[in-house]
Parts: structure tokens; C-alpha cells; sequence
């Protein structure tokens, strides 16, 4: 968390990283644990499967798929 950029634009859960970093002290260990529980018995609920795939046209050819960078 310490690492964010402080934005105030909202992620997929309607939450800024500027309150992820205001509360980061009362989150990190519920979250810590519910994280490692998750890999620990391979069970992920279906909503953190959820990605958004933004496709970051690089100068050149846009008909190559190349020339695109994923974020």
C-alpha cells in the first residue's frame, strides 16, 4: 500500500487509494489473512477474478498487436 500513488479516482470497489492509506493499519491484517487463506486453498472468490484490460497504443503500426502495451 505503500507504494499507491494518492489518487482520489476510484478503483472497481469504489475505494481511493487515499482512504486504503488512511485506514491501512486497521485493513492489513484482516486482509493479509484472507489473502493468504485464499492461496492456501486455491479458493478465489469470483469477484477478485474480475480484471480491467486496458490496451496502451505504443507509436508505430496500430494493426500490430506488437505495438500495444497492457496495463
Amino acid at each position: 500500500m505503500n507504494a499507491l500513488k494518492l489518487k482520489t479516482s476510484c478503483g472497481h470497489y469504489n475505494v481511493n487509494t487515499l482512504l486504503l492509506k488512511q485506514i491501512k493499519k486497521f485493513i492489513s491484517l484482516p486482509l493479509s489473512i484472507a489473502v493468504n487463506r485464499s492461496m492456501e486453498t486455491c479458493v478465489f472468490p469470483s469477484k477478485r477474478k474480475i480484471a480491467k484490460v486496458i490496451p496502451i497504443y505504443k507509436p508505430k503500426d496500430k494493426q500490430s498487436f506488437t505495438n500495444f502495451a497492457f496495463t
